[in-house]
């Protein structure tokens, strides 16, 4: 198991401060989502490319994963063409860093449209996006976020795809917030999970669907029974911090967030 973090946690840093914060901090990699506080699009400058780059090397912190903004269920062909063309150049720039993984969203279901509806032409963006990723080692990997946040849903998503270059990104707060233990979201993902996001949060006033963030272990997140059913199964890749401050500005700054969820979690997996 190796430690990362999302650099949505550091929106006032630069990329060389981003890189630099990991490596003090003890992570062995890093995430990149955002560079210089902006979320990585395809057409992402080459000197910003090389600064990625460059700056990771410096550090000597691996990248884990470079995430897009990309939803691959769109409702019709021209769309479905257009996230093709942005996925495959975000792959592109994935193999480009050296990141084994590009992670896209499934994105919302499409008005007056069913999950039956949308699961073959899904399948097939996803499928062509696993393809080309393949000729380039780099793994697609699909969060379990939006309207394809159920462990069942993704599963058959997967499936449906077939493909080794198309793997789960297990964001365990998401299916746990939709209703999921932690061992029926494992027990369905399995071996398709490749990537872990953690993070940690406390209903408010008791009410489902109402929470805010927190540092970890400070909320009612079951971490260790996540961590414990993950290392039971022989998980090996990566624990990613996704401390979302770009999008939370009100959470704790990354200062206090980063060094705290470190040592927290490299303890947890021992002992688990």
């Amino acid at each position: 198991m190796k430690l990362a973090y999302s650099s949505l946690a550091c929106p006032g840093w630069t990329i060389e401060e981003a890189a630099e914060a990991a490596a003090r901090y003890g992570y062995q990699a890093i995430e990149w989502r955002l560079a210089d506080g902006e979320t990585l699009e395809p057409d992402a400058s080459l000197v910003v490319r090389r600064r990625l780059r460059q700056a990771s090397s410096a550090y000597g912190i691996e990248i884990a994963c470079l995430d897009s903004s990309c939803r691959v269920t769109q409702g019709t062909p021209e769309e479905r063409a257009a996230v093709i063309e942005a996925g495959q150049r975000m792959l592109d720039m994935a193999a480009e860093l050296g990141a084994p993984f590009l992670r896209v969203f499934g994105g919302a279901l499409p008005t007056g449209t069913t999950r039956a509806d949308m699961l073959a032409p899904t399948a097939q963006v996803l499928h062509t996006l696993g393809a080309y990723g393949a000729e380039r080692d780099v793994t697609v990997l699909l969060e379990t976020h939006d309207a394809w946040t159920k462990s069942e849903d993704v599963l058959n998503l997967t499936r449906a795809v077939a493909l080794p270059t198309v793997k789960v990104l297990w964001d365990a707060h998401h299916t746990y917030r939709a209703g999921e233990t932690p061992a029926q979201s494992l027990a369905l993902l399995g071996d398709e999970i490749a990537y872990v996001h953690l993070k940690d949060s406390r209903l408010l006033n008791g009410k489902p669907g109402a929470w805010t963030y927190c540092l970890l272990n400070e909320g009612d997140m079951p971490l260790r029974t996540i961590c414990t059913l993950l290392k039971q199964g022989g998980y090996d890749g990566y624990l990613s911090l996704e401390w979302e401050k770009k999008w939370h500005p009100e959470i704790e700054e990354p200062e206090v967030a980063l060094p705290q969820a470190l040592p927290y979690l490299r303890d947890l997996w021992r002992q688990v």
